[in-house]
This record gives C-alpha cells, structure tokens and sequence, in this order.
C-alpha cells in the first residue's frame, strides 16, 4: 500500500490526477478509489480521495488547492507513508515506535519514530558519538566515582547493533 499511496500522492501533486473521473467508486492503478470535492464559502478548493483496500475504506487522501497541502488522513502525507513503511519493520518489542536498545547501561537508548524524516535520522547516525564518558557507569550519580564496565567491548557492539538498527530502519524509509 505504501507504493501505491506514493504513486497517487505524486499523481495529484503533478496535477494527474483527475479527481472528476472518480466520483463513483472506481479502480485506479489496481486499488479501488472515490473521489468527493472539497468545498469552502466561495467554491470548490480541493477534493478527498478515499482509497479502499479489499472493498474496506484504508485511508483518506486529502488535496486542499488554496493550501497546496496534500495529507492522509489529516497527516502530513510524507509522514504517513513514512509510517506504513515501518508498520511492518519491527522497531521495538512493543512495536509502538520507539526504537530501543540495551545495554551495560541500561535501556538509554531510545529515539522515537513517530514523524522522523529520513534525512534527520541519517544525521543522527551519522553524527553518533560514543565516547569515554558514555562508557562509564557513575555509581550514586556522582562524577569523580566512576566505574568502568567489566567488558568495554561488548558495550560498544551494543551501541555498534543499535547504530546498525537505526541504519537498516533508515535504509526502508522513503521520505
């Protein structure tokens, strides 16, 4: 679904798409679609493209002219994307967009999903530090008092696997 929410959300961008030929329910591309217009106080600005899935409505596809803003299911329609192509990538154990990984140090690393672009994830692996301070455990929270982990090594794989994670997660998405 996501490619073909893609090729739509190009094809009313780039002005393809005819929204009037799709009053009634009809295929499009292979996936049934239904267009209404969108109306304010002086006229038509845009239209709703609800898209069905196996004879069930999936998502609503808004066009609003005046805005030039394209969204589904009143979301900015990258992020929504965005989001189906990481449905299926199991991102936690909870699958509940956190990406976390354990460590010696416990479960610091955390970074939310949810309206993550892929360049802004990108930079933040990219950028990722891990340096002698992270890797090491201050007893009572004091500096000055610090306690080297029993095994360096495996704490920086831990980091290396949450890195690698985060990659493969940027890799999937489109946008």
């Amino acid at each position: 679904m996501e490619k073909y929410l893609t090729r739509l959300c190009n094809a009313i961008i780039s002005g393809r798409f005819n929204d009037e030929n799709y009053r009634t329910k009809k295929s499009w591309h292979g996936k049934d679609v239904m267009t209404e217009p969108l109306f304010c106080s002086y006229g038509t600005i845009g239209y709703s493209v609800m898209v069905y899935e196996n004879y069930d409505h999936f998502c609503t596809v808004q066009w609003d002219g005046d805005m030039r803003a394209l969204t589904i299911d009143d979301e900015p329609w990258k992020d929504y994307i965005n989001e189906l192509y990481l449905e299926d990538f199991d991102i936690t154990s909870n699958g509940d967009g956190e990406l976390e990984c354990y460590t010696d140090a416990g479960g610091d690393m955390i970074i939310s999903l949810d309206k993550v672009r892929k360049k802004n994830l990108q930079d933040y692996i990219d950028n990722f530090d891990i340096n002698e301070e992270v890797m090491l455990w201050w007893q009572n929270g004091k500096p000055g008092r610090g306690v080297p982990f029993s095994n360096i090594k495996e704490h920086f794989e831990d980091y290396e696997d949450y890195l690698a994670t985060l990659q493969s997660v940027c890799n999937r998405m489109p946008y």
